[in-house]
């Protein structure tokens, strides 16, 4: 008969890490739906980024394109199936960016004054790193040379070069490219819109590479990117942002959160990923044009026929022709009003 020494006691359970990690598991799985849940498209109106005055000069984009290495970018390929699969997405981690996916970077970066931002596309130079960490000045120097210094050590001895990944540097404004997927780069971009937009940059960027707490700054990405598409009428890039960008953030905060797990702390990026994939095609479903779950568009109100004072108005539905058609990208719908006036002028 076994006596009651050999039977654990909660708080030593507890203590051992036995039975608290499925409450952390559980309660990660909760930050992540509840942000799904919520990473719908704003209501208020897009604000674009403006850091500059007007009579700014501003400068192109600088983008930096390594050169094409056989071993390396196979190497490099390889490394990033587990991205690929999570994302649902071959061409994410592909070291292999086309133009017509940095044209889209660009832009975003013009919209919303963010040219100052140096793009490196597939490319490693920790000299030039270092110094645009050193001669940036919205960074206070405390936060330069302690956690960026160790940044860029991680950047010079574990390269993205050959470990993949798209992020922006906060310490050396910096864009770091390897996938053909523009939401991936929008999404960093919004970041960096993000980080210009503080008044403490360098504690926020801090406090936000914090594993879980960094789910806050990217449900502030995802939802800049999702409300810049939705502006531009730009469906596509809406959807892809579902598709791609949700399972993307469940990865990405679950894993940084894995050490706080024992057991199963490899296996929670693979478990954040699947929760955001199921997550963005059902907020897909509901966001998509012509969805039944979406709020019913402003009509045009009915017209009232001309009649004599004898007989009853007669309510006519609005004809087809006259209701506001979709905004062309980046412009405003014209009411059927001022179309009526322009026509008679």
């Amino acid at each position: 008969m076994s006596s009651s020494a050999d039977i654990p006691s909660v708080p030593s359970a507890l203590r051992s890490g036995s039975a608290w990690w499925p409450r952390v598991g559980l309660w990660l799985l909760l930050c992540q739906v509840v942000w799904a849940g919520s990473g719908c498209v704003s209501s208020t109106p897009y604000r674009y980024g403006k850091f500059h005055p007007d009579d700014y000069e501003r400068q192109p984009v600088v983008v930096e394109r390594g050169k094409p290495h056989k071993v390396l970018d196979g190497l490099a390929w390889c490394v990033g199936i587990p991205s690929k699969i999570f994302t649902l997405n071959s061409k994410t981690n592909n070291h292999n960016v086309s133009d017509e996916t940095l044209a889209e970077l660009n832009e975003y970066l013009e919209e919303n004054d963010l040219t100052d931002v140096y793009v490196s596309v597939n490319d490693y130079n920790p000299k030039l790193q270092w110094q645009r960490l050193r001669e940036n000045t919205s960074i206070a120097p405390f936060w330069k040379y302690t956690v960026g210094t160790i940044n860029w050590l991680g950047y010079t001895f574990v390269p993205n070069r050959v470990v993949g990944g798209d992020e922006y540097n906060p310490f050396t404004n910096t864009l770091i490219v390897s996938s053909d997927v523009p939401v991936l780069l929008l999404n960093e971009a919004a970041y960096a819109k993000d980080i210009h937009l503080r008044q403490h940059p360098g504690t926020y960027a801090t406090v936000n590479d914090l594993p879980v707490v960094s789910l806050w700054r990217h449900s502030i990405a995802t939802n800049d990117v999702l409300s810049y598409a939705r502006d531009r009428a730009d469906w596509q890039t809406e959807s892809m942002a579902y598709e791609t960008l949700y399972p993307h953030v469940g990865a990405t905060t679950f894993g940084s959160a894995s050490h706080f797990v024992p057991v199963v702390g490899p296996f929670m990026s693979a478990v954040g990923a699947a929760v955001g994939q199921v997550a963005g095609r059902t907020v897909e479903r509901t966001q998509k044009p012509g969805s039944t779950h979406l709020p019913p568009e402003d009509e045009e109100p009915p017209q009232v026929a001309e009649n004599s004072a004898d007989e009853p108005a007669v309510v006519q539905p609005a004809s087809a022709e006259s209701k506001p058609q979709g905004k062309a990208r980046g412009q405003r719908v014209r009411s059927a009003d001022s179309t009526k006036s322009a026509a008679q002028k």
